[in-house]
């Protein structure tokens, strides 16, 4: 079982649709290799959602065609079984299942026992049924999360003041600053945000002041919602961010915590969808506990630092974590490097993760994979 990068996917596509002979039967030639081989294209719903979402109304309708003509497919079971692939948060959640639900107690317990159940296989037509209207309603909604994905993206990537790797204990040593001048300090930081939106945000961000002004909106109601709550600084940034007091250490980075309230805030909303549902907080499942959530906030952490993001760079976060349940994963030029420097330091997930590669011309891959 493969999971394809969707790029590749895509120049498939193109080719099998192609009014050129040598390039048609280039992309018949190769599904039609993958079969002999028995092996299976992998899909999550990022795949598809990434695919169909292209600008262009008759080629996403190429691309849907296309995916239905694969003969070999295996996609991600959604946790609740309706018929969509599945996407990262349904892998979360098997992943959660495991340890709310089962038995396993270490990452490799919880692949083992959640790949038995993970993927339907079928054809493409099975995983995606014929419905214009279904398909047309979806397409609007990936648009619109691919505007999402890139102000995501881009507002992650900037750090206005300087204050992510600050240690908490460093900022309690800051003077607070008086309610008069904050409305001086946001017009600061909208346009610091703005700056580093245009040095480094996805290329793409239409509207990069509004959204440097939703930003130091949001975090002025943040502060002020701190503000009203009672007891010391840090157990009242604790409590904000539903972290158990005790998790908080001073010598924590203001990004630690950040990333830690998001762990939290991500767990609550899990465990609430899982069957039957939980009250897990991280006391119960502390946040290196789920293997896949482990590979994708680590390689986001990487990806945080290039000098250029992409609103794709979450669909890869996405997608990459597949790289523990597939027998292989294609991935593109930046995430292989990013991959292999995360897995540098991670030996416990390089005994889980199956191969990833890169690859110029789709054609080599099945050859690739049978050797």
């Amino acid at each position: 079982m493969v999971a394809l990068d969707s790029a590749t996917l895509g120049k498939v596509s193109r080719d099998y649709w192609s009014k050129d002979v040598s390039e048609r039967d280039k992309a018949r030639s190769f599904l039609a290799r993958l079969r002999r081989l028995g092996i299976f294209v992998a899909f999550s719903g990022h795949h598809v959602n990434e695919l169909l979402r292209h600008g262009d109304e008759e080629e996403a309708r190429d691309r849907l065609r296309f995916l239905r003509s694969i003969p070999l497919v295996a996609w991600l079971r959604s946790y609740d079984r309706n018929w969509f692939p599945g996407g990262i948060l349904d892998l979360f959640l098997h992943e959660l299942h495991a340890v709310a639900h089962g038995s396993a107690r270490n990452w490799r317990a919880i692949v083992d026992e959640v790949r038995v159940d993970l993927w339907q296989t079928g054809t493409g037509s099975e995983m995606l049924p014929e419905d214009d209207w279904c398909w047309a309603t979806i397409r609007q909604e990936f648009a619109r999360l691919h505007e999402k994905e890139k102000y995501i993206a881009s507002i992650d990537r900037t750090d206005a003041g300087q204050c992510r790797d600050m240690k908490i204990s460093e900022a309690l040593r800051l003077s607070l600053r008086p309610r008069e001048e904050r409305d001086a300090y946001v017009r600061w930081f909208v346009q610091e945000v703005q700056e580093q939106l245009h040095q480094h945000g996805d290329e793409r961000l239409d509207h990069s002041h509004e959204a440097a002004i939703s930003f130091a909106n949001s975090i002025m109601q943040d502060v002020g919602v701190i503000d009203e709550m009672e007891g010391n600084l840090v157990q009242r940034i604790a409590e904000w961010g539903g972290v158990p007091y005790e998790f908080v250490s001073p010598k924590m980075t203001i990004s630690e915590f950040g990333e830690l309230a998001v762990y939290a805030t991500r767990l609550k909303t899990l465990s609430r969808s899982l069957h039957p549902p939980r009250e897990l907080t991280v006391r119960d499942v502390p946040p290196n506990s789920l293997p896949s959530y482990v590979l994708e906030t680590r390689l986001a952490s990487i990806q945080r630092k290039a000098d250029r993001v992409s609103g794709s760079d979450l669909g890869d976060d996405c997608i990459t974590p597949l790289v523990l349940y597939t027998d292989a994963i294609e991935v593109d030029k930046r995430t292989c490097e990013f991959l292999k420097q995360m897995l540098r330091g991670e030996p416990e997930l390089v005994a889980l993760v199956g191969r990833f590669f890169r690859t110029i011309d789709y054609s080599q891959i099945p050859e690739l994979l049978d050797e």
